[in-house]
């Protein structure tokens, strides 16, 4: 903690936060500072969280002790998330990640002095009872002992666009944008010139609008990132165009080989030997490298785009079947050796492994602290400010950790 408040001037930040409730007993300031903390103690709970709010050495680090005895009731914690402004509790994170980038933490870049943010949906929970207005709907199919259908019934989840800056050292949360329901999103035009109008939308937002959505507003909080690192599902024309006009490059992990432009360049690479093989000797790795640049047959994008394949064979077990990677390179990411273009596409299961995983298995948020959608995306900026927090301590502070942790 002494880290954070003379590195990152914690206080400061999270004295910034706001709500809107009028002349509250206990300020947004401290209730976001409860917050933070209990992710940062990982308390499992807002029922486990009511003892310690009574606490002396948990109202001394909140900085409410000693004029409190104690601070208030987990309920006005959670109607406080509920009010909460939400630029004011995602101005801790993204204070955070601007203070460490002029700290130099991200100067070197990762492969070819570049930073790299992988994007992806999270799904934290979901509910066949409690809902809000902005959860997403599903039917589902509940099933007997015998494995037969009994009835279908609504399933209640939250869905977000989660980016996470990926490196060799760490892994940092730099933002989340969630999907909407149908009656939530932005009116949509439809027709053009004259005949052009404003409609509602008829079917629920997918992954791909709200990732759109989300990395315009990444790059323009951290103009300093420089490729955008997706699964298959990001292998398409409109938003490799959408990553051109802002300047990021793409590795995509390309997976139909019906599609093009992976089309095109498997026929190229049909009776050609490997361009390249390289021989990983800390890893155990064989791989066979094939590179295809300049490919110009997607045609709802205009630029070009390279192919680069990879098939990964691991020398201690020669009996498993090797494993192939194809992906597809645009913008600055193109001056990557192809060796390097596989690292980064395979360091995009961080975010599964590093993300997703840990904070619903160690951070609890698969735990509904209060289903609200506004309290939600308060309180998981909170956390992820935590979760940066402590990851950026023992990287930079800890010099033996990473090293101790392979």
């Amino acid at each position: 903690m002494a880290y954070g408040r003379k590195v990152f001037d914690l206080r400061r930040r999270l004295g910034g936060v706001v709500d809107s409730r009028r002349a509250p007993r206990t300020s947004a300031a401290l209730v976001a500072a409860t917050v933070f903390y209990t992710g940062l103690l990982r308390i499992r709970s807002f029922n486990a969280l009511e003892p310690r709010l009574r606490e002396k050495p948990f109202l001394r680090l909140i900085g409410a002790a000693p004029e409190r005895l104690c601070l208030c009731s987990v309920d006005t914690v959670g109607r406080s998330l509920c009010g909460m402004d939400l630029d004011s509790v995602r101005a801790v994170l993204v204070a955070m990640l601007e203070k460490a980038e002029r700290n130099k933490v991200f100067r070197e870049g990762w492969h070819g002095a570049l930073r790299y943010v992988a994007i992806d949906g999270w799904e934290p929970f979901c509910s066949r009872h409690r809902h809000c207005p902005e959860c997403l709907v599903r039917r589902v199919k509940v099933k007997d002992k015998d494995g037969k259908t009994i009835k279908v019934v609504p399933e209640y989840y939250h869905r977000y666009a989660v980016a996470l800056l990926i490196d060799e050292r760490f892994d940092l949360v730099i933002d989340i944008e969630p999907v909407f329901p149908k009656d939530l999103r932005p009116l949509v035009v439809k027709g053009k010139g004259p005949t052009a109008r404003l409609v509602k939308a008829c079917l629920d937002e997918g992954e791909l609008t709200a990732a759109t959505r989300l990395i315009k507003r990444v790059k323009q909080t951290f103009g300093w990132i420089d490729v955008v690192v997706g699964d298959a599902l990001y292998a398409n024309g409109p938003f490799l165009t959408t990553l051109d006009s802002l300047g990021l490059g793409a590795v995509i992990v390309a997976r139909k080989e019906t599609d093009e432009p992976l089309r095109e360049a498997l026929h190229l690479w049909k009776d050609q030997a490997p361009h390249k093989i390289v021989e990983n000797e800390k890893t155990h790795e064989r791989t066979a490298l094939w590179d295809c640049p300049d490919l110009e047959t997607l045609t709802t994008y205009e630029g070009k785009i390279r192919c680069v394949r990879g098939t990964v064979t691991r020398l201690k077990r020669p009996e498993d079947p090797p494993s192939t990677w194809c992906m597809l390179v645009t913008g600055k990411a193109t001056r990557l050796a192809p060796e390097k273009v596989l690292a980064v596409a395979r360091a995009r299961w961080h975010i599964e492994n590093t993300g997703f995983h840990q904070w619903t298995t160690r951070w609890k948020l698969g735990h509904v602290f209060r289903h609200h959608p506004d309290a939600q995306r308060s309180l998981f900026w909170l956390f992820f400010a935590a979760y940066d927090l402590l990851t950026l301590f023992q990287y930079l502070q800890l010099r033996s950790y990473g090293r101790d942790c392979g």
